[in-house]
C-alpha cells in the first residue's frame, strides 16, 4: 500500500511538471502573438497622425521654396475678404490667477471669431497695437492655411487642433478649429506674452532642428523631420495630448520658415490599451524610454505601485514613474533596447509572481530636457503567474483527491485478506499509472508544440475526470492558438492596407479641399453679400437696426433682411432647418422671394407670406429636398409692429426696463412643409416707443453648448438685452455675441448664429 502511494505520487509529480511546461510555452506563444498585435495597432495610431502632418507640413514647404513666384498670390488672398484676418487689439491688463496673484493679461492681437481659424500676433511682434511689418508680412504668407487646416481638422486621424507657428523671429500661431487662443494663454499660462513662444513653451526644439543643417548631408539627409513633444496634461481641459512638430525649412534649407504642428488627444490609445483583456487582472501598460508610463488601467497603476506627478514649468507634463514605484522589482525593470519580444516569469509584484512581456514601438524624434533625441517608447502585458496554472491547480487538486481515494479503498481491503489486498493493489496501481503515464506523454506532446494531443479516457473515476479535463484544456490551447495566429496575420495584412490607402488618400484630400473651400467660399460669399449692409441700415431714420449672422459650416442656412417699400419697413428672419450649401441655397431662395414681392407691391402681411411660402415650397419639390423653415415676417410703420409668421420667441425690453416675451408659435406654420398655409396664419402687432427694444434670433444662439452639453438659454439671452437696453443696437449686438462666445468657450459650434437688435429711436 505505501508503495502504490508513493508511486502514484511520483507519477502526479511528473506529470504536473510536464502540464507545467507545456502550459509554459503555449501561453508564453499566445502573450507574444497578442503583444506584436497590439504593438502593430497603436504604431499605427501614431503613423497617420505623422501622415497629415507631413502632408500639411509639405504644402507649406512648397509655398516657400515657389515663394518668388506667388508673391501675387500671397497679396491677393490675404485682401480677399474670406481670407483677411480682421485683427482687433486688447491692450494691456491685469488679472488675477487661481491664487489670486496679479498677472499680467491682453497686449497681443487676435481675429474675429468668424473667421476659418484663429490667428494671435503676440505682444512682443507689435508696437502700439499694430504689427510689425516683417511680422505682417509673414502671416500674410499663411493666408492659405485658411482652406487647408479646418479640412484637416474634420478628416484623417483624430486629432484636437492642428496649426502652424510662425518663423522663430516671429512665432504668429494661426490655428484650426478656431478657439479664444490668446485669452486662453492668458488663464492658463502668466507670463507666455513676454517670452518667445517656441522658448516659453518647446524650449531646446529650435536650436536642435537648427544643428540638423549642420550634419553631413544636411537635412535633406534626414529620413523624417517629425518631432514628439512628450504628453502633458491639457490645462484647457483635452486631457493627455501629445504634440506632434514638423519643421518648414527656408529655400536654401539654412534656417527655419516655421513649424506645422498637431496636437493628439491620447484618450482614444489609452482606452485602447486599458481594454486589452488578459486574464482575469492582467493588464497593459504603454511607457517611454525614461519610464514614464503615458497609459495604463486602474488596476495596472495600482498593481505597479505609480505614483502621479506632474511638472508645471510651461506645460503641465505627466510624471508617472516605473523608477519610483513602490514594487522594488518594478522600479529595478530595465526597458527593452532592441526590437525583440522580452519574456519574464516570476516578476514579484505584491508579493506573487507575475510574467511581464515587452516589446518596443516605432523609434520616434522626440525633443525631453530640451534636445532632440531618438525614442522607442514600450508596450508591456503584465499577467498574474497563478491565472495561467489556474488549470493545473485544478489537476493537482483531482490527482490529490483521487489519491487519497485509492489509499481508502485498499485499506479495507486489507482486512479481507493478504492476497486480495496485493491483488487490489496491483491492478489498481497498473491502472492508475497506466492513465497518469499517458497524460505524461501527453503534457511532453503538447510542450512540443503539438496541441491536437489528446489522451483516450478509459474510466469515469477521478482518473477519468483528470484526463478529461487535460483534454479540455489542450483543446482550448489549440483553438485559442489557431484563431489567435490567424487574427495577427489578417489585422497586420489590414493595417499595412489602411495605412498606404490613408497616406494616398490624404495628398488626394489636400487637393480636393483646396477646390471645394474655393467652390463654398464664393458660395459664402454670396450668402453674405445679400444681407443688408450698414449703410442701408442708417438710412432707416425712426429705427436704429443691427443684424449679426455666423453660419456652422462655410454656409449656412439662417436668414434675416431689412427691406423698404409700400410706405413700411419689411422685416424678416428665419432658419432653414439643418445648414450647408443646400440650407444655404434655400434661404437665398427666401430671400428672392421677399424681395420680388415688396416689388410688386403687395401690402397685405398674410397674404404676403402665403405667396412667399408656396413659391419656397414649389422650389423645394422641384429640387427633391426635404428642406423647410421657420420664417417670421414684419411689418413696421408708425411705431407698429406686426408679426406674422411662426419662428422663436420675440424679446421686447421697453425703455423702462420692463421684459415681454411674444410667443409666435399660434401665428403660422414651417414655409416649405405644405404648399398652402394660408389658412393657419395669423398676426399680432407690438406698440414701440422711443428707446423700446426687439431682439430677434435662431436657435443657434439660445441652443449653443459650452462643453459640459449646457445650453445658452432664453433666459441668459432676456438678462443679457435687459442689462444693455440702454445702449446702441450696435453695442447690445456686441454684448449679446460677446456672452455668447464666452459661453460657448472652446466647444464647437454646431448651428448657425444670427442676431437682429431692432431699437425705436
Amino acid at each position: 500500500m505505501l508503495v502504490a502511494r508513493q508511486g502514484i505520487h511520483k507519477l502526479s509529480l511528473e506529470a504536473t511538471r510536464e502540464i507545467e511546461a507545456g502550459l509554459n510555452i503555449a501561453y508564453r506563444e499566445s502573450l507574444t502573438n497578442h503583444l506584436v498585435d497590439t504593438s502593430q495597432h497603436v504604431n499605427s495610431s501614431f503613423q497617420q497622425a505623422i501622415a497629415d502632418l507631413e502632408v500639411v507640413s509639405d504644402i507649406a514647404q512648397t509655398i516657400v521654396d515657389k515663394d518668388g513666384d506667388m508673391s501675387g498670390i500671397h497679396a491677393t488672398l490675404s485682401s480677399m475678404p474670406y481670407f483677411k484676418d480682421r485683427f482687433t487689439f486688447t491692450p494691456p491688463t491685469q488679472r488675477k490667477d487661481k491664487d489670486g496673484k496679479e498677472q499680467p493679461a491682453g497686449d497681443w492681437l487676435q481675429n474675429d471669431a468668424t473667421e476659418p481659424s484663429v490667428i494671435t500676433a503676440w505682444g512682443y511682434m507689435q508696437k502700439d497695437g499694430v504689427i510689425l511689418p516683417d511680422a505682417q508680412a509673414a502671416i500674410d504668407k499663411s493666408a492659405y492655411l485658411d482652406l487647408i487646416l479646418p479640412s484637416f481638422t474634420r478628416h484623417g486621424a483624430p486629432k484636437l487642433q492642428i496649426y502652424m507657428v510662425g518663423p522663430p523671429a516671429y512665432p504668429f500661431v494661426r490655428l484650426s478649429p478656431y478657439v479664444d487662443l490668446a485669452k486662453v494663454f492668458d488663464e492658463l499660462y502668466p507670463g507666455h506674452n513676454k517670452t518667445n513662444f517656441y522658448e516659453f513653451f518647446y524650449a531646446g526644439l529650435i536650436p536642435s532642428w537648427e544643428t540638423w543643417i549642420k550634419e553631413p548631408g544636411g537635412v535633406q539627409a534626414r529620413k523624417t523631420h517629425a518631432t514628439i513633444f512628450p504628453p502633458y496634461m491639457d490645462a484647457g481641459g483635452g486631457g493627455l495630448i501629445m504634440t506632434i512638430f514638423h519643421p518648414v525649412w527656408s529655400k536654401e534649407r539654412t534656417g527655419i520658415e516655421g513649424a506645422a504642428a498637431v496636437d493628439l488627444t491620447l484618450e482614444t490609445l489609452i482606452t485602447y490599451i486599458k481594454d486589452v483583456k488578459l486574464a482575469e487582472t492582467g493588464f497593459a501598460f504603454l511607457a517611454q524610454a525614461n519610464g514614464n508610463v503615458v497609459a495604463v488601467n486602474d488596476t495596472g497603476v495600482k498593481k505597479l505601485g505609480l505614483t502621479t506627478k506632474a511638472d508645471k514649468q510651461g506645460l503641465e507634463l505627466l510624471h508617472r514613474f516605473l523608477k519610483d514605484s513602490t514594487e522594488p522589482e518594478v522600479a529595478a525593470i530595465a526597458l527593452p533596447t532592441d526590437v525583440a519580444v522580452h519574456y519574464r516569469e516570476d516578476v514579484q509584484i505584491g508579493g506573487q509572481p507575475h510574467i511581464m512581456v515587452l516589446k518596443q514601438l516605432t523609434t520616434f524624434q522626440t525633443l525631453a530636457d530640451g534636445k532632440i533625441a531618438p525614442e522607442n517608447w514600450t508596450l508591456g502585458f503584465v499577467v498574474p503567474k497563478k491565472e495561467i496554472y489556474a488549470s493545473l491547480y485544478k489537476a493537482q487538486d483531482a490527482i490529490e483527491a483521487s489519491r487519497t481515494s485509492i489509499v481508502a479503498s485498499q485499506a479495507f481491503v486489507s482486512f479481507g485478506s493478504i492476497l486480495v489486498l496485493m491483488a487490489g493493489v496491483f491492478l489498481v496501481s497498473r491502472k492508475m499509472t497506466g492513465t497518469l503515464v499517458a497524460l505524461s506523454e501527453g503534457a511532453t506532446r503538447m510542450r512540443q508544440g503539438d496541441y491536437a494531443v489528446r489522451v483516450h479516457v478509459t474510466s469515469e473515476d477521478e482518473i477519468g475526470q483528470l484526463t478529461a479535463a487535460f483534454n479540455e484544456m489542450a483543446a482550448e490551447i489549440q483553438a485559442h492558438t489557431n484563431n489567435l495566429e490567424a487574427l495577427v496575420k489578417a489585422r497586420t495584412g489590414e493595417l499595412e492596407d489602411a495605412n498606404k490607402e490613408i497616406m494616398s488618400l490624404n495628398a488626394q484630400l489636400a487637393q480636393e479641399n483646396l477646390r471645394l473651400g474655393a467652390e463654398l467660399n464664393v458660395a459664402r460669399q454670396l450668402q453674405l453679400m445679400v444681407l443688408p449692409p450698414a449703410q442701408e441700415l442708417q438710412e432707416i431714420k425712426d429705427l436704429d437696426i443691427a443684424g449679426y449672422m455666423a453660419p456652422a459650416d462655410e454656409v449656412g442656412g439662417d436668414y434675416y433682411d431689412v427691406l423698404r417699400g409700400n410706405g413700411v419697413i419689411k422685416i424678416g428672419i428665419g432658419d432653414v432647418t439643418g445648414h450647408g450649401l443646400e440650407s444655404g441655397v434655400l434661404m437665398l431662395m427666401v430671400q428672392t422671394a421677399v424681395r420680388t414681392l415688396l416689388a410688386s407691391n403687395e401690402t397685405d402681411p398674410t397674404r404676403f407670406l402665403g405667396i412667399v411660402n408656396k413659391v419656397i415650397y414649389q422650389n423645394i419639390q422641384r429640387i427633391s429636398s426635404d428642406k423647410n423653415l421657420t420664417l417670421s415676417l414684419m411689418d413696421y410703420s408708425d411705431g407698429k409692429l406686426r408679426l406674422t409668421g411662426q419662428h422663436e420667441e420675440v424679446i421686447v425690453v421697453r425703455a423702462s426696463g420692463e421684459l415681454e416675451r411674444v410667443d409666435t408659435t399660434g401665428l403660422g406654420l414651417p414655409v416649405g412643409m405644405d404648399e398652402d398655409i394660408t389658412d393657419f396664419l395669423s398676426n399680432t402687432e407690438i406698440d414701440l416707443e422711443s428707446e423700446d427694444v426687439v431682439v430677434l434670433f435662431t436657435d443657434g444662439v439660445t441652443e449653443a453648448e459650452r462643453t459640459d452639453t449646457a445650453q445658452y438659454g432664453v433666459e441668459r439671452l432676456c438678462d443679457i438685452v435687459s442689462q444693455n437696453h440702454k445702449k446702441t443696437s450696435q453695442e447690445i449686438k456686441d454684448a449679446i455675441i460677446e456672452d455668447l462666445m464666452n459661453h460657448i468657450g472652446t466647444n464647437k459650434v454646431y448651428d448657425d448664429i444670427t442676431v437682429l437688435v431692432i431699437k425705436r429711436l
